[in-house]
């Protein structure tokens, strides 16, 4: 359950999206080490309502085994495709390193 406080934000947010026609995709950053949370999927259904195309993006990645990054990914996308507002494709990232930082600038520019 989440407190008014947190309830309040989701529908400031929420109004805010709403209001952008020319928003063109939202960026739902998912820790890698945890994968996609409850807050994340109340997150994904709101922005689903709003008919706000958005994309999630894995952080942290650097802090997984070099084996457990295509699961988090299988199962980020496994998540994504059960929400009609949500990009097919998660990008893996690590502000750490910089992997994935290019591809995921690459797909941002390519929506401009």
């Amino acid at each position: 359950m989440r407190s008014p406080a947190a309830r309040h934000w989701q529908d400031l947010a929420s109004a805010y999206l709403r209001g952008r026609p020319t928003l063109k995709r939202v960026c739902l950053l998912i820790d890698a080490r945890h994968g996609v949370k409850e807050a994340d999927r109340e997150t994904m259904k709101n922005l689903d309502s709003a008919a706000v195309s958005y994309q999630l993006v894995l952080t942290k990645t650097d802090q997984l085994k070099a084996a457990d990054i295509p699961r988090a990914i299988a199962s980020a996308e496994a998540v994504a495709r059960k929400h009609g507002a949500a990009h097919p494709e998660v990008l893996p990232t690590s502000s750490t390193t910089g992997a994935g930082i290019p591809e995921l600038r690459a797909e941002l520019a390519s929506l401009v």
